[in-house]
């Protein structure tokens, strides 16, 4: 019964502030909701963009905390050898993905009648790249720092990194897509 107390402790507060940091991002994404209904394959994409970029979050923690926990990690530098190797890993199958997605996306669109044009799917693969480099280094940064910050509070970093990242990559995902979306449209 304790354990499940402490569980609960610990979780609550960080997944109601990760459901808030989620629900921001909408703000950003009614901003430029017109160019992304008119721009099908903007649409096609975002919900694509939004797991993948979580995903490699949640991957890049999974890696980190486990270190972490094994105590492999310096105390000075940001990532050790395994980490850093891991993390650029991460961030090339990100970026492989970004072009599949956008691609994807294109090419269901054209199937349902949106008209292809290079220099769309040029500006949509920039939107997307973009972001997703930027999601996965701002995710790796804040899962370092806050990591070290809750195991030197002996408090179990998985239970409070994993629901940070989705929430910074759902929200970082509607802000930085919605900012691009608004330049590039």
């Amino acid at each position: 019964m304790n354990l499940e107390i402490k569980i609960i402790k610990e979780s609550l507060g960080i997944l109601i502030l990760a459901s808030v940091i989620s629900t921001l991002g909408g703000i950003g994404l009614h901003s430029v909701q017109e160019r992304i209904l008119a721009i099908l394959p903007l649409l096609i994409i975002f919900p694509a963009l939004n797991g993948m970029v979580g995903n490699s979050g949640i991957t890049f923690v999974s890696r980190y905390t486990t270190l972490l926990q094994q105590k492999k990690l310096g105390k000075k530098k940001l990532m050790n050898k395994a980490l850093r190797e891991h993390f650029l890993l991460i961030l090339k199958v990100a970026v492989i993905a970004a072009f599949y997605i956008s691609t994807l996306s294109m090419i269901i669109a054209s199937l349902k009648g949106f008209k292809f044009d290079p220099f769309l799917y040029i500006k949509i693969l920039a939107i997307t790249t973009i972001t997703t480099i930027s999601l996965v280094l701002l995710i790796a940064l804040i899962s370092i720092v806050a990591g070290r910050y809750f195991a030197k509070k002996k408090e179990d970093p998985d239970n409070l990194l994993i629901p940070i990242t989705t929430s910074i990559a759902d929200l970082g995902a509607m802000i930085i897509f919605s900012l691009l979306t608004f330049i590039f449209f």
